[in-house]
């Protein structure tokens, strides 16, 4: 029979072309989301569309979030086509495919078949966590892991380099034309001249890097054994209407089985597939000589995918059930439950006893900030507050002028307020150090707070007291201090007191009011 390679060619072009727009799509979204103009409803596309973000976020925040419903797509998509997301449209599975193992890493032994069972145990913690209000492992979500690290990595990397380059080549006076007109028509516009600074950037990126590297152990490693997102499609794929079937055309040359990027394909069960397991990536249909397979409706005669050997059971879901108590009770034990750092502030309208059940540590937040004072939580916070957003003030305030941190949200963990709104909630409350502040400690002039507050009626006052200076000198010396009732918390003052190190004036979480 004669194959007709124009149109499978076609559908694997266009599978290819589809990743290709989505994850171009994923990094113009990021890229274009800033504390300008925040793409409110675009910037957080692809978080609203995964739907382990949407369940964890609902059961931990015992809410209904509207935002989440687009995520509904996804799972009629994967009713209908199965794993076809993982396929053709998850930004990290392409990221994945780019960096797949050469054909001669491909014959290498491939990990024990039961190791497929670690992502529906990794699915049903994380999904069981939730139900206790823990959202601490939704850091595995792959569309959370690589917006992180986007984010927090790669972009402000690849920021620092191209102005490392751009002070290299402005040495040239003959090219200092062209580069200003490339800075202003690309450079600026994509970047915008900031300079960001993360805390926990190489640990963000060493851990997708290592997540990427596992593809030299077995081509799309993460999708197969790992994804909790590929475990709850999966799932759903069971009940697929369209799925990979074998023809009688086939004739075991087993080209089938070689080129399948997730090893799903059975020789000894007549190559025969798992629907939780295959992408729809065509590559087996490409390569069959005779049309001995295809993609095709599973009507009539429907009915659910087979059991398999690596699904999980009773005994794998009780001890699901026991991982996901243990991570909730483990977080509800530890100190910061009882009390908090005093360092810990929140984005402005974030609650903490709200914040990390709805907080899926995507970091889309931190990414927009304008001034890069919110930042990913390290273990300072306990580990249930991990990659968290927290405002940083010494690094950068809470600007005055933007809101943009709520409008990028996926689930309404941080408020999106308006920026009247916004400008009038407390976040937390300033405190002179007057061991180090300048006019307190060392009777020196400095009122570089109190000019730099923003606020109309200023929250830091200056108090006017006789003082003997250094030189043994009577002066008058006007000393800052801070009102209370005014203080909001946005923490300016802090970023911009002129000592090294840490500042004389500190925000501190305000728990109420």
């Amino acid at each position: 029979m004669r194959k007709p390679w124009g149109k499978l060619l076609r559908m694997s072009i266009l599978r290819r072309a589809v990743q290709a727009a989505a994850l171009l799509a994923f990094l113009y979204l990021m890229g274009a989301a800033n504390f300008l103009n925040p793409l409110p409803g675009l910037a957080n596309l692809f978080l609203r569309l995964d739907p382990l973000v949407a369940v964890t976020a609902m059961l931990a925040g015992r809410a209904l979030i509207a935002g989440m419903a687009l995520a509904g797509v996804t799972v009629v998509a994967a009713l209908l086509f199965g794993r076809a997301w993982c396929g053709w449209f998850c930004p990290f599975g392409t990221v994945l495919d780019i960096f797949a193992p050469r054909k001669a890493v491909r014959q290498r032994s491939a990990p024990p078949e039961r190791l497929r069972l670690v992502k529906y145990l990794l699915l049903l913690i994380i999904v069981l966590a939730a139900v206790f209000g823990s959202q601490a492992l939704l850091f595995l979500d792959p569309i959370t892991i690589l917006t992180r690290t986007a984010a927090a990595a790669v972009w402000p990397a690849l920021g620092y380099a191209v102005a490392q380059v751009e002070a290299v080549l402005y040495q040239v006076e003959a090219l200092w034309g062209p580069l200003d007109a490339f800075h202003n028509a690309v450079i600026y516009p994509v970047f915008q001249d900031a300079r960001p600074v993360f805390l926990q950037a190489v640990s963000i990126f060493l851990f997708c890097a290592a997540l990427v590297a596992l593809n030299g152990w077995a081509e799309r490693f993460w999708c197969r054994y790992l994804c909790p997102l590929g475990g709850l499609l999966g799932l759903l794929a069971r009940f697929s209407l369209f799925r990979r079937q074998v023809g009688p055309a086939c004739t075991g040359c087993a080209a089938c089985a070689h080129s399948c990027p997730s090893a799903t394909i059975r020789p000894e069960q007549g190559f025969a597939s798992d629907p939780a397991e295959c992408t729809l990536c065509y590559a087996c249909v490409d390569v069959c000589p005779r049309q001995g397979n295809a993609i095709r409706a599973a009507w009539p005669g429907w009915k659910p995918a087979p059991a398999q050997p690596y699904d999980p059971g009773r005994r794998e879901a009780l001890a699901a059930l026991s991982g996901a108590a243990a991570v909730a009770a483990l977080a509800g034990v530890e100190p910061v439950r009882k009390h908090p750092p005093a360092t810990l502030i929140r984005p402005p309208g974030a609650v903490e006893e709200h914040f990390a059940a709805l907080c899926i540590r995507c970091g889309a937040c931190v990414r927009v900030c304008a001034t890069q004072g919110l930042q990913p939580c390290g273990l300072e916070a306990g580990w249930q507050n991990l990659m968290t957003p927290r405002l940083e003030a010494r690094l950068g305030h809470c600007s005055f002028n933007c809101n943009a941190c709520g409008q990028v949200c996926p689930t309404g963990a941080i408020p999106a307020l308006t920026l009247a709104q916004k400008r009038q909630t407390f976040m937390g409350l300033a405190r002179v150090d007057r061991n180090r502040c300048l006019p307190w400690a060392y009777a020196t002039d400095c009122i570089v707070c109190e000019e730099t507050c923003p606020l109309s009626d200023k929250a830091i006052k200056l108090e006017e007291a006789t003082v003997t200076n250094a030189r043994g000198e009577q002066v008058v010396m006007k000393r800052p201090y801070v009102v209370k009732e005014l203080c909001i918390g946005c923490g300016m003052c802090e970023s911009k007191c002129p000592l090294t190190g840490e500042a004389a004036i500190r925000i501190y979480a305000r728990r109420s009011q």
